[in-house]
């Protein structure tokens, strides 16, 4: 084998070495937008203070959420059932809030003045459709 063709078989390899380098080390890489679901995910955890609150107090639901993508929801808030009842004692509405990809914590405050079980969750709304976001939780009002 001549010198110049063994030069060459060496070089191809180091060549591709060190485009796959420094793609490697850009960190960047196309994502297509069919990649990610139609619908954004959405994710949330809720913290309740006090926990077991006396009818009448002020409670306060503070939600951590972030999604897969930045999205606008037209609405965001609190659900809440009275379980014994039905009826919804939902926390205030925020319009057209942003949610961005990296975790942001929303609080949300309001009073429940009748003793009871009651359901809560956090949900959305990008259209007319609220998403409900699971794990739903309980809590009871002395």
């Amino acid at each position: 084998m001549s010198r110049s063709r063994f030069l060459l078989l060496l070089g191809v390899p180091a060549l591709v070495a060190v485009l796959v380098l420094a793609v490697l080390l850009t960190g960047e890489r196309d994502v297509p937008v069919a990649d990610l679901p139609p619908t954004p995910t959405v994710l949330a955890t809720l913290r309740l203070e006090p926990r077991v609150p006396k009818a009448g107090e002020e409670v306060v639901v503070r939600a951590t959420v972030a999604a897969d993508r930045p999205i606008t929801v037209r609405a965001l808030t609190v659900q809440v059932v009275q379980n014994s009842t039905n009826e919804s004692r939902d926390f205030p509405e925020l319009r057209e809030h942003a949610i961005g990809t990296t975790a942001q914590e929303i609080t949300l405050q309001r009073a429940f003045n009748t003793p009871g079980e009651y359901t809560y969750l956090l949900a959305y709304r990008l259209d007319d459709d609220w998403v409900r976001l699971k794990p739903w939780e309980t809590f009871t009002v002395r």
